[in-house]
């Protein structure tokens, strides 16, 4: 066993995570799939997307299914730490830098880090929530692929008129007056499993309630982004809880 994979149970071991509220956010179309949070990314050989925590994955149709559980696995596992380590502040840079820590410790390769700062100003940036200025920057970031934004944006766009799908990412995107939530795609290119990551933290000087649809046309909000792009070198585990808590199937 090489020093990396050793290191990375080691941290996956003595890891604490957040709790799951069993039971509460399961969904009944999950319960045959077991305990392959992979599933929940859809099959291969087509495009997929779910939430995860805070965190809106999408994934391109040539990601294999074990490539879908390794994503999967990774994200619901760096949620479920930074929340913990986070504890209060989960909407702020202090949750997405202990999920940036975590998924590096987990073995994932960082190529790229940056942290940038925005300013909202509802009357003058032209979109009319938070997801269409998510939209307007992922469509703008050179960073991403074309396929890589079209996952995206779809997978942005749809939960919007799913109510029960914004329900369970609101849990863990709104807190009050300061809220946060990440957009990430994973592709394979030249037979490495990459994943691109960025972050958005939001400080408003109004209570949001959905970060999905909430109309910003007369608020102001303070943004913060950050980029993480990874690319997969190894992840021996599988988390022992279903599927269901932290992670929910978009439809795109």
């Amino acid at each position: 066993m090489s020093d990396d994979v050793a290191q990375a149970l080691a941290f996956i071991e003595s890891a604490t995570l957040n709790p799951i509220e069993v039971g509460l956010y399961s969904r009944a179309a999950d319960l045959p799939r077991g305990r392959d949070r992979g599933k929940c990314l859809g099959e291969p050989g087509q495009d997929g997307a779910a939430t995860i925590g805070a965190t809106l994955v999408s994934v391109l149709a040539n990601l294999t299914g074990q490539n879908r559980t390794d994503v999967a696995n990774s994200l619901e596992f760096a949620s479920r730490y930074a929340a913990h380590e986070a504890g209060a502040d989960d909407h702020t840079a202090a949750y997405w830098t202990e999920f940036k820590k975590c998924i590096l410790r987990l073995g994932w390769f960082k190529q790229e880090d940056q942290w940038s700062k925005d300013f909202i100003d509802g009357q003058t940036t032209g979109a009319e929530n938070f997801s269409d200025y998510v939209i307007d920057n992922v469509r703008g970031d050179p960073l991403y692929s074309s396929p890589e934004k079209d996952v995206i944006i779809r997978a942005l766009q749809s939960p919007r008129s799913q109510a029960e799908k914004r329900a369970f990412f609101r849990r863990f995107t709104a807190g009050g007056d300061k809220g946060s939530f990440g957009v990430s795609s994973a592709t394979v290119t030249d037979g490495a499993l990459a994943m691109r990551f960025s972050a958005f933290t939001f400080s408003c000087n109004a209570v949001v309630d959905d970060y999905l649809i909430f109309n910003i046309k007369n608020i102001k909000a303070d943004v913060g982004k950050k980029i993480i792009d990874s690319i997969r070198r190894q992840l021996d585990h599988k988390l022992d809880q279903a599927a269901g808590d932290y992670i929910d199937s978009v439809d795109i």
